[in-house]
């Protein structure tokens, strides 16, 4: 990988962490861009979970630093969705790369639907449920959430919102804590498995890292008031007409 793409993978780092910040769903922009770039989509896969890796480092360290961390069981929703990824990341890999890219391409479809759901979403009370049946329930189904995130990640963020705010009765700023860290714990033996099968390009993920952190950081800095709204209506368009484009890529 020579230096221009080094600085194009920190750009489309940038632009990932922009959108994440903003809206979510960056990963689904992240992997047609690598794919267009000439990555069979495993190697995307698993070449982008470096950057999950320390964008859910310093997200998990952002949150604990504001004492946002919903001990203990934020750890056992992350035990049991790593569990599921492990499974999710084995079944992706037998999965062939040209229905791999179909699979993608309907998933980019869904999160640019989630897209526009989560915006309606609203801070519950604070009557948080994670005990007794509600754990049980919870454990169960950040397992099965984490199956899908460990197969092909992209849009599991929204998925762990939503269960957090539907099932735990989370506000959002606790739903999102609960996400940072099954996203970090799930992303590092996934990341590990895709690595053994030769799927990680290193130099790319690390640029995307960099990118991301960089886009994440200035997003959150960013003085000027955006239209929510707006933003996620032209996000979501984009994952369409990518999503389409993907469909008929050879």
């Amino acid at each position: 990988m020579n230096y221009w793409q080094d600085i194009l993978l920190i750009a489309v780092g940038v632009l990932v962490g922009f959108i994440n910040t903003i809206a979510g769903g960056g990963s689904s922009v992240l992997y047609p861009i690598l794919i267009f770039m000439g990555m069979p989509i495993h190697l995307a896969i698993g070449t982008s979970r470096v950057g999950f890796v320390a964008q859910g480092i310093f997200s998990v360290a952002g949150f604990k630093s504001k004492g946002i961390f919903l001990f203990p069981f934020n750890i056992y929703a992350a035990i049991s969705a790593a569990f599921g990824g492990v499974l999710g990341a084995w079944i992706s890999l037998q999965v062939s790369n040209r229905n791999m890219t179909k699979i993608l391409a309907l998933v980019m479809l869904m999160i640019a639907v989630l897209l526009l759901i989560q915006s309606k979403l609203k801070n519950k009370k604070n009557i948080i449920r994670t005990k007794d049946k509600w754990l049980f329930i919870s454990i169960l189904v950040y397992f099965i959430i984490g199956i899908y995130g460990g197969f092909i990640q992209a849009g599991m963020g929204f998925m762990i919102i939503l269960a957090g705010t539907l099932i735990n009765h989370f506000n959002l700023t606790q739903a999102n804590s609960v996400k940072a860290l099954i996203v970090l714990i799930i992303t590092i033996p996934t990341l590990y498995m895709f690595y053994a099968k030769g799927f990680v390009n290193w130099q790319a993920g690390f640029a995307i890292a960099i990118g991301t952190a960089m886009g994440s950081w200035l997003t959150s800095r960013w003085s000027v008031k955006v239209n929510e709204k707006v933003i996620r209506g032209i996000i979501s368009t984009i994952i369409v007409l990518l999503s389409i484009k993907l469909w008929f890529y050879d």
